[in-house]
C-alpha cells in the first residue's frame, strides 16, 4: 500500500474509531468485498456466508478503539475474518446434526466458485483452477482463500501468516501443501471433463455420488498417476500463483453492502475481536465516500458500542476458546497421495507469478509440471538436469500495430548490442523472459549477487547441492546476512549447464523455476556462478524490498 493510501485509511480508521457514521459507512464498503472474498471462497458459498461477512464487519466496527495501530486496519480485518471462519467450523463439527456443507447451499448453481467464473470471466486453466477448489477440505479452502488473494496482489504473505495465526516459514509448508492439494484437484477437474472418459476410471467412479470430497480426490488422481492413458492430464499444469495473479475480487452484493451498513447502526453483538496485526500491507482499495447517516445513528452505534462491550466481558473468554479451538483446524498431515510434492515444501517463500497460459498442448512433461517450487526446495529432484528437453511456454508481448509507409522501405529493426558476461546475459535473458510474460524487468543488485555467489561458491567448496547449507541457513537467511531487506524472496539453483542459455533453458522448463523467474513481486535480482570440475554451479536470488 502506498504512503500516501495508509494515511488515508489510517485516518478514516480513526475517525470511525471516534464515532464519525460517515467514516464507518466508507470503511464498510471500501473493504467489504475483501472480506468477502475471504469469507465466500473460505465456506464455498454457504448460505451463511452474508452472516458471516457481516458478523466480521460488525466485529470490526465494535472493536476498533481495541485496534492501536490504526495503519494495520486491513490484516488486522483479514485476521478477524479468518477467526470467525474458524468459529464457524469449529460450530459446524460440534454439532453432528447440522446439514452438511455441500447441501447447505441456497442454489447449488451459484456457489462461490460460480461466482468466481461468471464474474471474473474465467476461462482456460484459470477457470479449472477455480473448479479445482471445490475438492479441497474446508480447512485449505480457508487456507486458498487468503493465498488467492496474495497471488492477486491484495494481501502480502506477512497478512496471510498473522491472519493464520503462523509464523512466515510454518505458512510457507501449509501453502505448499495446499498447493499440492489444489494441484491434484486439477488434474481430477480434468479426469471427469476427459471425453470420453477412461473406462477403468468409470469403473472406479461407479459408486461415487457425484460430489467433489477429499476421499474421492484422492482416489481419482492415485487414478491419473497410475493409468497410461490418463497420466497425461498431469502435463501442462501452470503455476496456480500464475494463474491467480492479476485477478480481481469478486464483488460483493448490494444487498449485502446495504445489510452491513443497516446492521452497523445499532445491532447489539456478542463476543471479542481478533488481535490487531502487527503489520500493514499494500491494499488496493482506498477510503470510499459514505452516506449521510440519519440523525440519532451516532448516538445509537455508541450506546450499542457500550452494551457490546459490556457483554464482551462476560463472553470473550468462550469466544476465544472457540478461536483456538477453531484455530487447531489448520494443522492437518499431508496428503499421503501427494507426499512427494509435499516433501520439499518445508522452507517456501515464493509469491505470485504471472502466467497466462490457457489449455492446449501440453508443453512439459509429466515429471517437469510436477517439480517442486525451487525457492522452497532441498530436493534435487526439483532441480533441472544439465540436459532438459528446452521445452518451455509463453504469452508474448503485445505490439502496437505497425504503421505502414508509402515512400520508404522498411528500416531493419533494431537491435540492443548483447550483454556481456555470464551475470549480464543471465539477467538479460530473465528480463527477455518476464517482458514476454508481461512483468516488468528485474534489477541487478550488488546485495544479492553477494549472497548469490556465496551460495555458488559454498556448494562447490563443500559438496553440496541444496538451497539449505549444511549450516541449516536457507536462502531468506543468506539474502538478509548480505544486507538485503527482503519482504518476499526466491531462489533458483542449477549445476553443470554450460552456456548462460543452457541454464535458463533448464529453468524455463520448469515450472517451479519458471514460476520464480516470472514472479511479478520480484523486483531484483542476483546471480552468482562458480566454474570448476562438476560445475558450474549456478544461483538465482530474486526478491523485492521492504
Amino acid at each position: 500500500m502506498s504512503t500516501e493510501r495508509t494515511r488515508e485509511t489510517a485516518a478514516l480508521v480513526t475517525a470511525a474509531a471516534d464515532g464519525d457514521p460517515q467514516a464507518q459507512d466508507a470503511l464498510v464498503s471500501a473493504f467489504l468485498p475483501l472480506v468477502y472474498n475471504v469469507v465466500g471462497r473460505a465456506l464455498n458459498g454457504s448460505v451463511d456466508v452474508d452472516d458471516v461477512v457481516q458478523d466480521t464487519m460488525l466485529r470490526a466496527l465494535d472493536s476498533l478503539d481495541s485496534l492501536r495501530a490504526p495503519e494495520n486496519f486491513r490484516s488486522w480485518l483479514v485476521a478477524i475474518a479468518m477467526n470467525q471462519v474458524r468459529a464457524y467450523w469449529h460450530d459446524r463439527r460440534s454439532a453432528p446434526a447440522t446439514v452438511e456443507e455441500a447441501q447447505d447451499l441456497a442454489d447449488p448453481g451459484a456457489d462461490f466458485v460460480d461466482l468466481t467464473m461468471v464474474r471474473l470471466q474465467l476461462s482456460g486453466q484459470r477457470q479449472e483452477t477455480a473448479r479445482a477448489t471445490r475438492w479441497l477440505e474446508p480447512d485449505d479452502r480457508g487456507l486458498l482463500s487468503l493465498w488467492w488473494l496474495e497471488c492477486a496482489g491484495e494481501l502480502t504473505r506477512s497478512e496471510v501468516a498473522e491472519a493464520l495465526e503462523l509464523s512466515p516459514e510454518h505458512t510457507a509448508v501449509r501453502v505448499q501443501r495446499m498447493k499440492a492439494q489444489l494441484e491434484a484437484a486439477r488434474v481430477v477437474v480434468r479426469a471427469l471433463d476427459a471425453r470420453p472418459r477412461c473406462e477403468e476410471l468409470s469403473g472406479l467412479l461407479a459408486s461415487w455420488d457425484g460430489r467433489p470430497s477429499a476421499l474421492w480426490r484422492k482416489r481419482t488422481a492415485r487414478h491419473a498417476r497410475g493409468c497410461a492413458r490418463c497420466s497425461g492430464l498431469w502435463s501442462g499444469l501452470m503455476p496456480a500463483e500464475g494463474l491467480l495473479a492479476g485477478l480481481a475480487l469478486v464483488a460483493a452484493t448490494p444487498a449485502l453492502l446495504d445489510r452491513v451498513l443497516g446492521a452497523s447502526g445499532g445491532m447489539a453483538m456478542v463476543g471479542s475481536a481478533s488481535r490487531p496485526g502487527p503489520s500493514a500491507g499494500r491494499d488496493g482499495s482506498g477510503p470510499a465516500a459514505g452516506r449521510r447517516a440519519p440523525q440519532g445513528r451516532a448516538a445509537s452505534r455508541s450506546e450499542a458500542r457500550r452494551r457490546r462491550r459490556v457483554r464482551r466481558r462476560a463472553a470473550g473468554v468462550a469466544v476465544v476458546a472457540a478461536c483456538v479451538t477453531g484455530g487447531g483446524l489448520w494443522y492437518f498431515d499431508p496428503d499421503p497421495d501427494t507426499a512427494t510434492e509435499e516433501a520439499s515444501a518445508a522452507r517456501t517463500t515464493a509469491l505470485p507469478a504471472v502466467d497466462l497460459s490457457t489449455p492446449g498442448t501440453p508443453t512439459a512433461s509429466p515429471s517437469a509440471s510436477r517439480s517442486a517450487s525451487p525457492s522452497a526446495s532441498p530436493s534435487k529432484k526439483a532441480t533441472p538436469s544439465s540436459t532438459p528437453s528446452p521445452t518451455r511456454k509463453t504469452v508474448p508481448a503485445p505490439r502496437p500495430p505497425a504503421t505502414p509507409t508509402r515512400s520508404a522501405p522498411s528500416a531493419p529493426p533494431q537491435t540492443q548490442p548483447a550483454p556481456t558476461g555470464a551475470v549480464a546475459q543471465v539477467v538479460a535473458l530473465v528480463n527477455e523472459e518476464r517482458s514476454a510474460a508481461g512483468c516488468g524487468p528485474l534489477s541487478e543488485d550488488g546485495q544479492l549477487n553477494q549472497a548469490a555467489q556465496g551460495h555458488s561458491q559454498d556448494m562447490a567448496a563443500r559438496d553440496f547441492f541444496d538451497h539449505t547449507n549444511p549450516d541449516g541457513a536457507d536462502p531468506g537467511q543468506r539474502t538478509t546476512a548480505a544486507g538485503y531487506d527482503w519482504s518476499t524472496y526466491g531462489e533458483n539453483i542449477a549445476r553443470g549447464q554450460q552456456t548462460p542459455q543452457a541454464v535458463m533453458d533448464s529453468w524455463m522448463n520448469s515450472p517451479g523455476h519458471r514460476a520464480n523467474i516470472l514472479n511479478c513481486s520480484f523486483k531484483d535480482i542476483g546471480v552468482g556462478i562458480h566454474e570448476g570440475s562438476g560445475g558450474p554451479w549456478w544461483t538465482q536470488n530474486f526478491g523485492a524490498r521492504r
